[in-house]
C-alpha cells in the first residue's frame, strides 16, 4: 500500500458492498436514497453502476461530482448502507494515509451495468 495524505485527495466515485440481493424495485427505491443522501451532503450523482460480489450481493459504483475528500466519501458510502467492517477498514486506511483506501474486488473480467445516469450534466462537463 502506499501511503500519502488519504484524507486531501479528492473522490470522484463512491463504492458501496451490499452482501445482499433485492428485487427490482426495491433497487428502484435504493437509486432514490442514494440520490437524496448525495443532495443532502451537496454531491450530485452522475451514474450509478453495479455489478455482482462473488455470489453474495452487489457492488455498486456511484460517479459523483464534485469530487469530496476522502472522509466525507467513506462516511457517504456509510449512510448509504455499504459494509460496515469495509468502512472500518476505509477509516484505518485513510487514518494512516493510505493513497487507494477504497477497494471493491471483483472478478477479472466483470462488466458493470448502468442502473442510473443523470441526463443534466453534459458529457463534456464531466467525462469518464
Amino acid at each position: 500500500m502506499s501511503r500519502g495524505d488519504a484524507s486531501s485527495r479528492l473522490v470522484d466515485e463512491l463504492k458501496i458492498d451490499k452482501d445482499c440481493f433485492v428485487d427490482d424495485a426495491w433497487e428502484m427505491d435504493y437509486v432514490e436514497q442514494i440520490l437524496s443522501t448525495c443532495q443532502r451532503k451537496g454531491v450530485t450523482v452522475l451514474s450509478i453502476k453495479k455489478c455482482d460480489s462473488r455470489r453474495k450481493g452487489v457492488h455498486y459504483y456511484v460517479r459523483i461530482m464534485p469530487p469530496i475528500d476522502a472522509d466525507l466519501a467513506n462516511e457517504l458510502q456509510w449512510l448509504l448502507g455499504d459494509d460496515c467492517l469495509r468502512v472500518d477498514v476505509n477509516r484505518a486506511r485513510i487514518g494512516s494515509g493510505c493513497k487507494e483506501w477504497n477497494k471493491l474486488f471483483e472478478k477479472l473480467g466483470t462488466r458493470l451495468r448502468t442502473i442510473y445516469s443523470c441526463s443534466r450534466v453534459k458529457s463534456s462537463e464531466y467525462s469518464r
